[in-house]
């Protein structure tokens, strides 16, 4: 926090443009104590609304697919008592639902929470398609999606009970294409439909994966491409984790820590929607650089994000304008 306060301050002759004034530890300080933390994660949610309607034409996708994933953030239990997690080590867990390059959800729980129960009363709509690990196996859940009109690709655990009812043709990297019925009592309870059981080798690294989905219009290599999308969330956490500091917290309080996720998040959508904005092919690493650079300079960022436009496009209102009389 100190380092922070003195980096700020070193810039005050240039707070006129931000409207901003001297910085004090303080201030900060008791912002992160004080200031409720739902504040930034109902903005989070207005603004991803705003950006989602705005980036929609070009997203569209049928069906639509969603990724979902959770990762850890470490945090010493010494420090953070309240994030215990083992006994000596503390954590926090944002569970995500990735749409695109937008986290369409995003619940963040202490690190004891099983990655299938933070996601269990979120509703999706049918036609969409999830993609997730083995982690959110439960076969009650896989129905109440089914019956929904939810489709879903997973991967079959090793030791689940099946028995096959019937064999497709299977080449190539393709070792077989089935479709199943769960066997075991309690399996047959929770999914007494079909499923399909799909056995691939990668032919690059040569492992072997088993997939499990309710789709029975692709194609077996269909079904492994689209498990090949879950790497698309991998590489959200990781860029956020690397890039927006969310790592090393300036608060010890759990207020503290949800503000600077949430605000680390807003900026993530704030990057994507420059991105989308601009025409000269920036990337977000690219973006956010240049951010960091120019954070405390007056000048025309539309201009430089888009060397040759005339004018600037419409602005991306958080909140609508009142009309004051």
């Amino acid at each position: 926090m100190r380092d922070l306060v003195f980096s700020l301050n070193r810039h005050a002759r240039k707070f006129y443009h931000l409207g901003m004034a001297l910085v004090k530890r303080s201030t900060l300080a008791d912002a992160n104590e004080q200031r409720p933390a739902v504040i930034f994660e109902k903005t989070y949610y207005k603004l991803y609304e705003r950006l989602a309607q705005e980036m929609e034409p070009q997203a569209q996708e049928a069906p639509r697919i969603k990724i979902i994933d959770a990762t850890t953030i470490d945090l010493c239990a010494a420090v953070f008592p309240w994030a215990k997690f083992r006994s000596r080590k503390g954590a926090v867990k944002l569970h995500t639902v990735l749409t695109g390059l937008l986290p369409q959800c995003v619940i963040v729980t202490d690190g004891k929470t099983h990655d299938q129960k933070a996601v269990q009363d979120l509703r999706f709509e049918a036609g969409d398609l999830l993609i997730f690990d083995r982690a959110y196996l439960d076969y009650a859940w896989f129905f109440r999606l089914h019956q929904g009109g939810v489709w879903f690709v997973t991967r079959l655990k090793s030791n689940s009970c099946y028995e096959v009812v019937q064999t497709r043709s299977a080449v190539g990297t393709v070792l077989a294409d089935e479709l199943i019925r769960l066997s075991s009592a309690t399996g047959q309870a929770a999914f007494p439909e079909l499923l399909r059981r799909v056995h691939y080798r990668d032919p690059e690294t040569g492992k072997d994966y088993v997939f499990l989905t309710n789709r029975q219009d692709l194609t077996a290599l269909e079904v492994a491409e689209l498990y090949h999308r879950r790497w698309q969330i991998e590489l959200f956490f990781k860029w956020i984790k690397q890039n927006l500091k969310i790592k090393a917290f300036y608060g010890t309080s759990k207020n503290a820590v949800l503000i600077q996720i949430w605000t680390a998040l807003i900026a993530y959508l704030l990057l994507v929607w420059l991105k989308f904005k601009s025409k000269a092919g920036w990337g977000i690493l690219e973006l956010s650089r240049m951010a960091q650079t120019m954070l405390m300079e007056r000048c025309d960022l539309w201009g430089m994000l888009n060397p040759t436009a005339k004018a600037p496009p419409p602005q991306l209102f958080l909140f609508p304008l009142e009309v004051v009389a």
